[in-house]
């Protein structure tokens, strides 16, 4: 017999026999490193591999499948490459010798085809049956095609593989199927497991390996030596890693005092244990155990620019941050607060700069805390003391110079127990984070090292004294187009890598992500996007999982039209009901009677389109509010009411103070408040003096003065996306927000017109359609 030198693929379930084909995914080293070796480059190799079989972790069946690579397939998530190939079994082999990624093989000639006219008919019939139930078309045309040739060897392993595909049929049995080489013997298999299809049912768990691994030669089981358990007591270990550890001057006189006290006590006693604790985290804190930074900045920027779609602004801040921080080989005094809605990717920047330093990253969380404790600790005097936060995550970075994320730091609150934001002041104070006092630890520990990233929702909420500490770094909402690519780049991956998927399994079309943007998800971010986009994930499992008769840890997958393909029908079948299905305000309330106009605000989940509306009535020129609107906001009306009388006789408007005025701002259940609703509230009260309407495609935003200024605002592309996603077309805004407008995208701001104005008149003039206020000047 002739030998031969082949790449190998070890797979644990699923035998290929000759004529048949495997889809087999790429899990283990192994089978990456000879797929990238010989597969996916130009070798001089022949498009063939050995198809081994697992029997254990060292053991492998002596005989294997040489197969023809018919398809590989390769896709990167998180810089990280998989494969899954398809393959076509050509002959049996026995492997000779077995050098990963190659293997030594020598092919089995196979006798030739002598059968009794009854193993003929049972063969036969037992080939028509599983043509004939089988659901792939290809499978059958094949099968009658080997009964036309008289290939019976070839028919007899192609209707055994496909016995093997409905799960008919163990690995085991396989295993000894694919030893042997005597058609008769074949048939008989075929025949027995044909007839008893119905009711035999093997599992991966009630494989008899033990018979297979009989016929292994040489094997020999590997011993675990037993674990000696260690003499030394408690007290010894822990003083023998105090020694090696080299603490700061100020610190190695307090520790040693406390361990000879140690030493002193009966271990009976309570202080004992609360020591020994003690000891024990000032043994496991990285006193002087530093990550080297690997920083480079152009690797920084293609990994910031490959898991992170848009956000060029942040991702430029973020590398002259780097660029700084590999200058001057230190971080202090720089603590960024990214800010904006939930789910833009804040807390996946703040790793993926983690990561591109080489640094260990700790996240965390601070929403919600009250007590000063979580972030100093308690002293140990208390029952159940316990070190603080900060403590405790240098603990388990086990390195004095992590990124720390503090996550929500808009989120702290004062309680009975003092202030967390306070208790905060020390620890991002670059003049006193060099000794930073933990109530419990009870000795200096320097954090100055360590790069502090915090992350908040609504900056206003952040005590003065900290967010003085903090660089602002704002982060903005995504347009359609953005949510489209970060969707097809990130969030698909993500979850058919986490659904264990096949991105070749699944085709999903963009005009179905496009639905799911905008009849399912109402948000700034992603974040409801990737559960929708899991929901898709789920649904594809579970054909996939129903496919494989419930074996979702097979190497291979049976006869199964791939690719998937989900469309805008499949979505909303999926999705069912359209939980933040959007009505366009454009569409709900147009055309817009007197008095009514579309203005703009920024909440913490982003911008929002607010209607504002206003009726008059006779009376004495009494102004009554609803919608819970703030102090701020109901000034607003007073200054646009004052501005509308001081003004109306020179711009030639009818006054409103024979009448009574009712401004209100639907949602009447959310609070209402801040200064940007003043032209949009002067614009409401001026088409309502004037009987004309406001036109319905445009939204305005911008505070007003009493002498007619409009006055800059906040969250320009927040306000500007959010008309964008109700269909609005204008948007007016202050002319002195001019370098925030030239900073959006500019498929924004084609889509949008934006208009500048300076004055309460040009922001009407802007914003009615006809009787314009400037003709009449």
């Amino acid at each position: 017999m002739k030998s031969s030198e082949l790449p190998v693929l070890l797979i644990s379930n699923g035998v290929l026999l000759p004529g048949a084909d495997l889809k087999i995914p790429i899990k283990n080293r192994n089978n990456i490193l000879t797929i990238e070796k010989y597969l996916t480059k130009s070798t001089g190799i022949q498009n063939q591999v050995v198809v081994a079989y697992k029997l254990s972790t060292e053991k492998v069946y002596e005989i294997a499948t040489v197969a023809y690579v018919d398809k590989i397939f390769g896709w990167t998530f998180n810089n990280v490459v998989q494969y899954s190939i398809h393959v076509v079994g050509l002959h049996r082999a026995t492997i000779q010798k077995l050098s990963l990624p190659t293997c030594i093989i020598s092919k089995i000639e196979e006798p030739s085809a002598i059968l009794e006219h009854s193993q003929l008919e049972i063969l036969l019939k037992s080939a028509k049956y599983i043509a004939e139930n089988s659901t792939n078309e290809r499978i059958s045309f094949d099968i009658y095609n080997l009964m036309e040739e008289k290939e019976y060897g070839r028919l007899t392993d192609l209707c055994v593989s496909q016995l093997k595909q409905q799960n008919d049929v163990g690995y085991a049995q396989l295993l000894e199927y694919l030893t042997i080489l005597e058609i008769d013997k074949r048939v008989e298999l075929l025949e027995k497991w044909t007839k008893t299809r119905k009711s035999l049912k093997i599992s991966a768990e009630n494989l008899n390996i033990d018979d297979i691994q009989t016929k292994m030669s040489g094997a020999k089981q590997n011993l675990r030596p037993r674990k000696i358990p260690n003499s030394k007591n408690s007290i010894e270990v822990l003083e023998e890693k105090l020694n090696a550890i080299e603490f700061p001057e100020n610190v190695t006189d307090r520790v040693f005092s406390e361990l000879a006290r140690l030493k002193s006590l009966n271990s009976s006693q309570s202080e004992y244990n609360i020591l020994v604790g003690w000891l024990e985290l000032v043994a496991a804190l990285p006193w002087k155990t530093s990550t080297i930074d690997e920083i480079e900045i152009s690797k920084a920027r293609r990994y910031l620019d490959e898991s992170h779609d848009a956000m060029n602004d942040v991702k430029q801040r973020v590398l002259e941050h780097l660029a700084v921080c590999k200058m001057n080989e230190s971080v202090r005094g720089m603590i960024l607060c990214f800010t904006g809605p939930p789910g833009i990717g804040k807390t996946s920047i703040a790793k993926a700069i983690a990561q591109s330093m080489g640094r260990k990253f700790e996240r965390i969380s601070l929403g919600g805390i009250r007590d000063e404790s979580d972030i100093r600790g308690h002293r140990r005097t208390y029952v159940a003391a316990m070190p603080g936060r900060i403590i405790e995550a240098l603990k388990h970075a086990k390195t004095d110079n992590p990124v720390f994320l503090l996550d929500e730091i808009d989120k702290l609150y004062s309680g009975n127990q003092g202030s967390p934001s306070a208790a905060l002041l020390e620890l991002l104070d670059p003049e006193q984070n060099k000794e930073f006092h933990d109530h419990y630890l009870n000795i200096p520990f320097d954090v100055s090292k360590i790069m502090f990233i915090a992350t908040a929702n609504d900056i206003s909420n952040i005590e003065p004294a900290l967010r003085d500490r903090l660089e602002i770094i704002e982060m903005s909402g995504y347009t359609l187009k953005e949510k489209t690519k970060i969707c097809q780049n990130h969030l698909l991956p993500r979850q058919l890598s986490k659904h264990c998927i096949s991105p070749d399994y699944v085709n999903l079309d963009q005009r179905a992500i496009v639905t799911m943007i905008e009849e399912y998800t109402m948000e700034a971010g992603v974040r409801q996007l990737e559960r929708n986009i899991s929901a898709i994930c789920r649904n594809v499992a579970l054909k996939l999982a129903e496919a494989l008769n419930s074996d979702l840890g097979a190497d291979t997958l049976p006869e199964f039209e791939l690719p998937i393909n989900i469309s805008e029908p499949q979505v909303h079948q999926i999705l069912k009901t359209k939980q933040a299905k959007r009505i366009r305000i454009v569409e709900r309330m147009s055309p817009l009677q007197p008095g009514t106009v579309f203005g703009l605000s920024v909440t913490t989940n982003g911008g929002r389109v607010m209607p504002i509306e206003a009726s008059k009535s006779e009376g004495k020129g009494k102004i009554v509010t609803t919608g819970h609107l703030g102090k701020v906001l109901e000034e607003s009306i007073l200054v646009a009411k004052g501005w509308l009388a001081a003004n109306s006789e020179r711009l030639n408007i009818k006054s409103l103070k024979d009448f009574d005025v009712h401004v209100h701002l639907p949602a009447g259940s959310i609070n209402k408040d801040g200064p940007s609703a003043g032209t949009g509230l002067a614009c409401s009260l001026v088409s309502l003096a004037m009987d004309v309407p406001i036109r319905s495609d445009a939204a305005i935003t911008g505070e007003i003065s009493l002498t007619g200024h409009v006055l800059p605002i906040g969250g320009v592309k927040e306000k500007v996306l959010a008309a964008q996603r109700d269909g609005l077309r204008r948007v007016v805004l202050p002319r002195s927000n001019y370098e925030e407008v030239e900073k959006l995208d500019s498929d924004l701001k084609n889509e949008i017109e934006i208009v500048l104005v300076d004055t309460i008149e040009e922001a009407i003039d802007a914003m009615i359609r006809k009787s314009p206020v400037l003709a009449k000047l």
